[in-house]
């Protein structure tokens, strides 16, 4: 009886002490895996701070430059005012040059040449006021890229008058507006009559 008693006791004790190393290896592996995950863990949650920050960093670069950008445009005046016709008479399709620019608002207008350039698409307007001497003519129209938008022509016998144009016109970046003679013209300039060319952007398309 205590034999057997015996026996049972040492074959408990064996199978627990055999069962025991099973259960450490076990755990050493688990805790080597979630060891090993925690790193992992670590290093994606370092990518993901690393890639928000870098994210971050673009967006307010994106946004400070709109911002910029805005100002620039509600700031930006584009207009140009140009008086002083560079001579009296004119021939047909010749450039009506007015060479004193008073306002140039952008650098659009070229007083060289008499020709504006717009910096932008937009609306624009243009205005033209020219005088005349009894029994001279004067005929000119706005051009806006080759096709006439505003025109007039002027003769009277007697006396002096001036007359103007008015155009509102859609012009892209890029286009030129400018004023030509459509008929032989001969203009008057003096202390009481005054020629001039401008125009104004109204309303920006971007």
């Amino acid at each position: 009886m205590n034999t057997l008693l015996f026996c049972f006791l040492l074959t408990g004790f064996n199978y627990v002490m055999s069962e025991e190393p099973v259960d450490s290896q076990l755990e050493g592996s688990w805790l080597e895996r979630i060891s090993k995950l925690e790193v992992k863990v670590a290093i994606i949650e370092n990518e993901i701070e690393m890639r928000d920050r870098l994210i971050k960093d673009i967006l307010a670069d994106q946004i400070a430059g709109m911002k910029a950008a805005m100002r620039q445009r509600v700031n930006s005046t584009v207009a140009f005012s140009s008086e002083a016709p560079d001579r009296s008479k004119y021939s047909t399709g010749d450039t009506i040059v007015f060479k004193n620019a008073v306002l140039n608002e952008g650098n659009v207008y070229d007083s060289s040449t008499g020709e504006f350039n717009a910096p932008e698409n937009g609306l624009y307007q243009f205005s033209v006021h020219v005088c005349n001497s009894g029994g001279d003519n004067v005929a000119y129209a706005i051009v806006h890229d080759d096709a006439l938008i505003a025109s007039s022509v002027q003769f009277q016998h007697s006396g002096s008058s001036c007359s103007s144009v008015n155009a509102l016109r859609v012009v892209d970046k890029g286009q030129k507006v400018y004023v030509k003679c459509t008929f032989p013209t001969v203009m008057e300039e003096d202390e009481w009559r005054s020629a001039m060319f401008m125009g104004i952007l109204l309303h920006s398309f971007y």
